[in-house]
């Protein structure tokens, strides 16, 4: 388009009138949900002036543009609101338009497709995805009311969620991410869809979203926000047609986690409490003490003392109940503990809840050791204890050749960047000579 030929973009203009925003704020704005969509764009408000001139920035720019504008205006603004283009965002159908199991079998594929995945991971977090949608419970049935053969694949479906869960805690979820997409485009979907008369069984639905959920917290630990999103989407999609409100409340819970880690607070404190609302009191004690405990970590992130600390008590009295430590249960309590205690500024007890949590964390959780170490060396950083602060991240680096997660990388150079002001020091520079052995 020459620049004689273009119109004058009122609609952004509106819109930003509408936003109150200068142009410099608003390319900000543009730059902050870029960045969560792991890109780098350095926009300013000579850019906005082009926009504005009737220039039309390459995908994914005017999603990024839109999400910003909903972001500061409560409310969603489609990109062709935005007046930046005229053909449709590549995608896959909204979670709403079609059943569960299609949406899923829609999402995988796209996954798998190597030009539209790399559209939807350019995609930014939507604000407006992160709550808790009023779907309702539709059903319910018992393991026992399937057939032998839907009981084999029901048991298939478990056995698999089990072997890849433990496959991210061990190497990260940058790990087999795609084996477990195909996985569900290739034999789970497929199966469910064989009967276009019957529904499919409650049970499979809802240990398909747990398949699901496990994909989604992959993409997050993988920083692919976007997808994330839709994982979830569809897995609470899944869940609802089950009627599984406890696997809502898990899916949600996720969503929280995801939220918390990119600052979105006012939707990590709604999706946390209405995931312990939404189980109910029936719920198995380690589940409810697992919601519990993130919904108390998201207070005190808000620093709501006396509610966070509630929370966390009733967490641990749910625990008890339970009378065994299920695939290191009581080490993510006592790690959720350790998040708590250092928000309301109690170290002395964050350090010991996350020593506690380190030892009683299984070796095959390699994941969740290496955040525990880092979130306990960067408690001694900051309290200026750096050779204890070295000792400690020692520990985080003999583990982190073998992981793969984009979250976990994130953390690394974030402290790495935290000690090279210190490099004066020796302990510094020997685990610095480390880091940088790792070729990261």
């Amino acid at each position: 388009m020459s620049p004689q030929s273009r119109r004058h973009n009122d609609a952004l203009r509106a819109l930003i009138r509408e936003a109150r925003w200068t142009n410099h704020n608003f390319a900000a704005a543009v730059n902050r949900v870029a960045a969560e969509a792991g890109l780098t764009f350095h926009y300013d408000r000579t850019a906005v002036s082009h926009w504005l001139s009737g220039s039309r920035p390459r995908p994914p720019v005017p999603t990024l543009v839109a999400e910003a504008m909903s972001r500061r205006l409560g409310r969603h603004i489609a990109v062709a609101e935005t007046g930046m283009t005229d053909s449709p965002v590549v995608g896959t159908a909204l979670v709403e338009e079609t059943s569960g199991v299609q949406g899923l079998r829609q999402l995988v594929l796209a996954d798998l497709d190597p030009v539209r995945r790399t559209l939807l991971r350019e995609q930014p977090f939507r604000a407006d995805w992160a709550v808790a949608p009023e779907w309702s419970s539709a059903r319910t049935v018992r393991l026992a009311d399937l057939s032998p053969i839907e009981r084999g694949a029901w048991a298939a479906v478990e056995a698999m969620t089990s072997a890849f869960a433990a496959a991210g805690e061990a190497f990260g979820g940058g790990h087999a991410r795609l084996a477990l997409a195909a996985y569900l485009a290739t034999d789970v979907t497929p199966r469910l869809q064989l009967s276009r008369t019957e529904p499919p069984p409650p049970v499979s639905l809802s240990a398909t979203a747990g398949l699901t959920r496990l994909l989604g917290f992959m993409c997050f630990d993988s920083l692919y926000h976007h997808l994330a999103q839709r994982y979830y989407r569809v897995a609470l999609h899944l869940m609802s047609e089950a009627g599984d409100a406890v696997g809502q409340a898990a899916v949600l819970g996720s969503m929280s986690s995801q939220a918390r880690f990119l600052g979105r607070h006012r939707q990590m404190i709604l999706l946390a409490d209405t995931a312990v609302a939404r189980a109910g009191s029936s719920t198995p004690p380690g589940t409810r003490a697992a919601l519990l405990g993130q919904a108390a970590v998201a207070h005190a992130t808000l620093s709501e003392r006396d509610k966070a600390l509630v929370q966390l008590t009733e967490a641990e009295r749910h625990l008890d109940e339970t009378g065994v430590d299920v695939t290191g249960s009581k080490a993510e309590h006592a790690h959720r503990a350790g998040q708590v205690l250092a928000l309301l500024g109690d170290h002395h007890g964050a350090e010991r809840a996350w020593r506690e949590s380190l030892r009683q964390s299984p070796g095959t959780q390699r994941r969740s050791r290496i955040l525990t170490t880092h979130q306990l060396a960067e408690l001694h950083f900051q309290q200026g204890r750096l050779e204890l602060a070295c000792e400690t991240w020692q520990g985080f680096l003999d583990e982190y050749p073998y992981i793969r997660s984009a979250r976990v990388d994130f953390t690394f150079q974030k402290f790495r960047r935290q000690l090279e002001s210190h490099a004066e020091n020796a302990s510094v520079r020997r685990v610095l000579k480390q880091a940088d052995q790792l070729g990261v």
